[in-house]
């Protein structure tokens, strides 16, 4: 039986109190949150809360870490937020924060993986996820994975002294692409 925790290039593991330095690293670097909501600086307090509220069994979230499956190595995280049993939705997050892992299919195979474990493993009928417009290497990423695009929230968020808009992309179950288009 395949694994609903593996892909080609990495696996979802549980986010671990040794995996706080390179959080901290990585959601403080200007160009790897660039895309993120995130705007201020976090500390290593938080960090290592949010490894702890993280890693807490939960109802309405499954969060992981993304390893390389050829070394082992952590280059991010991901997570389904918001769940809602009643909708069988969620909305899905993603970083890859390691920026060596960037265009490398890493993203693409970790969005396929969790995507896999939300409807498999959660019973999940929806996945939706909200996007920055000028984000147009994720964009692609998603629509190779068959999100949809299903909206757009106009100038919905201020960053870098700038409105951008929002698009929102869902995800059907029996809509998951494992192949390239």
């Amino acid at each position: 039986m395949e694994s609903p925790f593996e892909g080609r290039l990495v696996r979802l593991r549980t986010r671990e109190p040794e995996d706080e330095p390179l959080l901290y690293q990585w959601f403080n670097d200007p160009e790897v949150t660039e895309h993120l909501s995130l705007r201020y600086p976090l500390s290593h307090a938080q960090e290592k809360q949010f490894i702890e509220s993280a890693s807490s069994i939960g109802y309405n979230y499954a969060s992981f870490g993304v390893e390389t499956i050829a070394e082992g190595r952590l280059i991010g995280g991901v997570g389904l937020e918001h769940v809602s049993p009643e909708n069988r939705s969620a909305v899905l997050g993603i970083a890859i924060g390691d920026k060596a892992f960037w265009n490398g299919g890493y993203g693409t195979d970790a969005m396929r993986v969790l995507s896999r474990f939300g409807f498999a493993m959660m019973n999940l009928h929806r996945i939706e996820l909200e996007v920055y417009a000028d984000n147009e290497r994720a964009i692609h990423v998603y629509e190779k994975v068959g999100f949809q695009l299903e909206g757009t929230r106009r100038e919905a968020v201020f960053k870098f002294g700038r409105y951008q808009d929002v698009l929102i992309m869902g995800l059907l179950e029996g809509e998951l692409r494992w192949e390239a288009r």
